[in-house]
């Protein structure tokens, strides 16, 4: 919710408290389409960011599960 109730969201803040591995872990908990779908959603608002921002989801493995959950049977989480 810190990522959308801002103009200007704190993703600093949010990448600095270490949160973004765990955000991508829950990216491949596919028994859990709505965790999936919030984790990307946080991950795509954090990529939005600076390009240093975009490179922490990069490195995080981010790209290639984003890639797998394409085809993801749930509309909501391929949409995202």
């Amino acid at each position: 919710k810190l990522l959308s109730i801002e103009r200007n969201p704190p993703i600093q803040m949010v990448i600095d408290a270490g949160v973004v591995p765990r955000l991508v872990q829950f990216l491949q908990k596919d028994e859990s389409p709505a965790l999936q779908f919030e984790a990307a959603w946080a991950l795509t608002n954090i990529a939005s960011g600076t390009s240093d921002h975009t490179r922490v989801v990069i490195q995080e493995g981010a790209v290639p599960i984003f890639c797998r959950l394409l085809t993801s049977p749930n509309d909501d989480v391929r949409e995202q």
